[in-house]
């Protein structure tokens, strides 16, 4: 069942006639705090600590806002650039940030018109993409990685899942005992069979054309890839 990655689309995926803007916003939530008992959002902001002070990152499928509101709270020199496909994220982001209670002079979100990256060559610092490209078909992700290494002037930090069957199971287990939503105990399920092992993120890397690049297990779990443009 997890020896390759699945193309089952999430709940998430199909659209908001799939969800009510009840369930959607539980979600957006819960997904920031999982993300941060995950570790992703500590490990994210040790890597930006080894970066400029003043440095613009971009948040690629950002969601409800929360990762890059918070990130400001460590880094109010930064400005941070929240893009996501989706009408009701960038909604729920920009009335986040307007009851955020730190100063967001340096957060803006924007609905992207296309899935894809549509900056200027070298324009932004650093391009983060954290759970989002386990959404994505191979092809895509192929495609993704050379469009962010085209923007970045310095790197690029994406974080998402290992596909294992200890966290399957272990996740299977106790979802629905510690979650009350689809979104979130469907979902992660699906997430989980369409993350990745090892080699093959080092073949998507590779056949992107990236050659500098880190990847990094990281507990429990999950993957932290780091692409530096030079």
């Amino acid at each position: 069942m997890l020896s390759h990655r699945s193309n089952e689309k999430e709940i998430l995926d199909l659209g908001p006639d799939y969800y009510t803007e009840e369930e959607f916003t539980h979600c957006q939530k819960m997904l920031y705090r999982i993300n941060k008992i995950l570790g992703f959002f500590h490990g994210t902001v040790n890597v930006l600590k080894t970066g400029g002070e003043k440095a613009h990152v971009v948040d690629v499928g950002c969601g409800a806002g929360l990762f890059i509101l918070n990130l400001s709270r460590y880094f109010p020199k930064m400005t941070f650039h929240g893009i996501d496909i989706s009408s009701e994220a960038i909604n729920m982001a920009n009335y986040e940030k307007s009851v955020f209670r730190s100063d967001t002079s340096n957060v803006k979100f924007e609905k992207m018109a296309e899935p894809k990256l549509t900056f200027g060559e070298n324009s932004v610092d650093v391009i983060l993409a954290t759970m989002v490209c386990h959404h994505m078909s191979n092809e895509e992700i192929i495609a993704f990685f050379k469009q962010a290494l085209y923007t970045t002037k310095d790197k690029v930090i994406i974080n998402d899942l290992h596909r294992n069957s200890i966290a399957y199971w272990f996740y299977r287990l106790f979802s629905q005992i510690l979650f009350s939503s689809r979104l979130i105990t469907y979902d992660g399920l699906i997430s989980i069979k369409r993350g990745f092992i090892r080699q093959e993120l080092i073949t998507l890397l590779e056949q992107a054309g990236m050659k500098h690049y880190q990847v990094k297990w990281c507990f429990p779990f999950r993957w932290r890839v780091i692409i530096w443009k030079k």
